[in-house]
């Protein structure tokens, strides 16, 4: 049984394990501005999912998940979650049931890893063992070792305390989660490796995630569904990745987007999916080595990093099982190439 799961048998939860998430004509007017920061802004991210805002700077994404768990208040319009108006609810506690994530991360320095952690369920009137329980349960689950809870957060690398600030997001089993660039202070290596690992986190709990960032690269990584925003807080497109990629809205979307778009959409394909040929003999030691989860687009960089025309494809351990070649990438290019000009 994974964490959430016990988290929830363990005691009665207003929500079930993820919560749909509808902003229904959403408007905010900041006193004493004449425009409004989000305007008639309607959305529905499904249970379970991660729904990425993006656009440049000013268009109203942080605002916009602000207002998700009151920390901003709305003009006009409304937010559902799970069918029930967040208006309904006290601030205070509507917060407890989400969880909360930001690019500076706000641990505490004066506490411990596992009171960091154990913030919100303590809050929420858990009893110890329960609460010692479930930290044990967020560490193992974010890969640090247990020895951890007992540190303090300048005792971290800043990957390690990225990771205790989601752990403490996810602590009371959210049905939500709102993550402000979590990743954006991070360097480009870690930064990828923490992706990666929300990912795989994300693949075993299934929360419904809204996450706010200004790359297009991130949020074509991370979300199900895109929510691009423009200048005034008008959306100005919603739907899954391949969609903005192969059929954007308009030339707004399509420049922010990037000329590029062919290859970004090779990111949402896997190595796995692409026509494979048998293992070559006469690959050599140079040729580079993927997996069949890696993208189509790392692979490319990997073989044009290493000058040839080909990587090998390892199996489960580490085996030569296939080949894919610069040919079999270039054929399904020009498949995207065909469906951008359809």
């Amino acid at each position: 049984m994974n964490s959430s799961n016990t988290a929830q048998a363990e005691g009665p939860s207003a929500h079930p394990q993820a919560a749909t998430l509808e902003f229904r004509e959403v408007t905010k007017v900041y006193p004493g501005s004449a425009e409004p920061a989000i305007r008639g802004l309607s959305f529905l991210v499904p249970a379970g999912h991660i729904c990425v805002l993006v656009g440049p700077s000013g268009c109203g994404k942080t605002t916009a998940m602000r207002l998700a768990n009151r920390m901003i208040e709305l003009t006009s319009g409304d937010i559902l979650l799970d069918g029930r108006s967040v208006r309904e609810r006290r601030p205070a506690e509507l917060r407890r049931d989400i969880g909360y994530a930001i690019q500076q991360i706000g641990l505490f320095p004066h506490q411990t890893i596992g009171e960091n952690i154990a913030t919100v369920p303590r809050l929420k009137g858990w009893d110890r063992a329960r609460i010692r329980r479930r930290v044990d349960e967020l560490l193992e689950l974010i890969g640090l070792d247990a020895d951890m809870r007992d540190r303090y957060p300048a005792q971290l690398s800043g990957g390690q305390r990225q990771r205790v600030g989601v752990a403490r997001a996810l602590a009371a089993d959210p049905p939500l989660m709102l993550m402000d660039e979590p990743f954006g202070a991070i360097d480009p290596i870690n930064r990828d490796r923490l992706q990666n690992e929300f990912l795989r986190l994300q693949r075993e709990i299934r929360k419904t995630v809204v996450f706010v960032t200004h790359d297009i690269d991130e949020a074509i990584k991370m979300g199900d569904r895109i929510a691009v925003l423009k200048k005034g807080g008008l959306l100005a497109q919603y739907g899954p990745p391949d969609e903005l990629l192969l059929q954007p809205a308009d030339a707004f979307v399509e420049d922010f987007v990037g000329a590029d778009r062919v290859l970004k959409h090779l990111s949402l394909h896997r190595v796995a999916d692409a026509p494979l040929d048998p293992p070559a003999a006469d690959a050599g030691p140079d040729a580079p080595r993927v997996r069949g989860s890696d993208s189509l687009r790392d692979a490319l960089s990997a073989i044009l990093a290493a000058g040839g025309d080909r990587a090998v494809v390892l199996d489960d351990v580490g085996e030569p099982a296939a080949t894919l070649t610069i040919d079999a990438i270039r054929a399904l290019t020009r498949a995207e190439e065909r469906a951008l000009e359809a």
